[in-house]
């Protein structure tokens, strides 16, 4: 088979980080604005690009770039602060080192958190290292996360001098818009049952192959090996 791109999805498919992200968003809102976060936008799937913009929306702050710009450096200054909270309060899921260490091809995330808040989630759970961070896409290069598959795509180009278009390129996720975006860009798609969608509302969105969890390795390998099939 030729070489695949696999791109991971980082919350509730890799780790688990209790709610630490959208902390750090109310933290940075009230430090730029204030006064605390009234409205939360739904996050499950989405970019942070998306979220930040909403966060500012339903809280009555300007959107504008400039202040979406200032929410994002306040976003990650929070994060980092409260990084050590990590090995407390987050975990990696079960069976996540174990695939990320067996599937073959290229490894990268497709994640909609901001780079530097992603790679500090992966960071105490021993994941980063078997990630090639530099071929994925992030949550603020767009909105829309479908739009992140082709960024990634054009990165592990570019890194590999190899082309990952069609099924060559294999999302694995939790929720609907990472299969989405899967079936809009024509990339293969696993879905895990590891955040809050069940098995059932996976298939029924169209995800190629579905699994309960990342803990069977070989159960995996073979997923990932039927999505990317033609």
């Amino acid at each position: 088979m030729d070489e695949v791109l696999v791109l991971w999805d980082v919350d509730h498919t890799l780790v688990d980080v209790d709610g630490l992200g959208r902390e750090a968003y109310d933290l940075a809102f009230l430090r730029r604005f204030g006064r605390p976060v009234v409205h939360q936008p739904p996050m499950a799937g989405r970019t942070d690009r998306a979220i930040a913009h909403d966060v500012l929306l339903f809280n009555g702050a300007p959107t504008g770039e400039e202040h979406l710009e200032a929410l994002r450096v306040a976003a990650e200054t929070a994060f980092d602060e409260l990084a050590h909270l990590l090995p407390v309060r987050g975990r990696a899921l079960p069976g996540a080192l174990d695939a990320l260490t067996s599937v073959a091809g290229v490894q990268s995330v497709l994640t909609g958190n901001l780079r530097r808040i992603a790679e500090v989630k992966l960071g105490p759970f021993g994941l980063v290292e078997h990630l090639d961070l530099d071929a994925g896409a992030y949550g603020w290069s767009h909105a829309v996360r479908a739009n992140l598959v082709d960024i990634a795509r054009g990165a592990a180009r570019q890194r590999y001098e190899l082309s990952f278009e069609g099924r060559r390129t294999v999302l694995v996720g939790d929720t609907p818009l990472d299969v989405e975006a899967a079936l809009l860009t024509g990339a293969g798609v696993v879905a895990v049952a590891t955040g809050r969608y069940t098995v059932a509302s996976l298939e029924l969105a169209g995800a190629h192959v579905v699994l309960p969890d990342l803990s069977d390795t070989a159960g995996v390998i073979e997923a990932v090996a039927r999505a990317a099939a033609a």
